[in-house]
């Protein structure tokens, strides 16, 4: 329940959504209830100061669900776009920015219930 016992003060984990779909394909909910676990984590041992995401990004694969990404398998193949990022749709108006504004004010209001961030750091993954 202590730093004492040598545990590691930070949590991490990397997160990806797929195919320029964040709220079709659930990435969103599965990047918030992350979140919602690395706090209560940190409830649960205060000594724990938060969480280090990473690897962030936008995976070029259709199916989330599939242990192997095939490129440009979904509805949205980088290499039709443009720049290889997403293109501006209802669901990301701006394109992969919109993406980058979202998971920001997630970041941004992610607390845990004493008012401590839960996010300490977050880098985006770009290849």
């Amino acid at each position: 329940q202590d730093i004492s016992c040598g545990c590691p003060v930070y949590i991490a984990f990397h997160f990806y959504a797929y195919d320029c779909q964040p709220e079709a394909l659930k990435g969103y909910a599965i990047f918030q209830k992350r979140l919602k676990a690395a706090a209560a984590i940190m409830e649960e041992f205060p000594f724990v100061k938060g969480t280090v995401i990473n690897e962030v990004g936008m995976l070029n694969c259709g199916d989330p669900s599939s242990a192997v990404c095939v490129p440009d398998s979904g509805e949205y193949p980088a290499s039709e776009q443009e720049d290889g990022g997403c293109p501006s749709t209802d669901e990301l108006p701006k394109g992969l920015a919109t993406f980058v504004e979202r998971l920001f004010d997630l970041v941004i209001a992610a607390k845990t219930s004493d008012g401590r961030p839960v996010v300490k750091a977050f880098a985006w993954f770009n290849e």
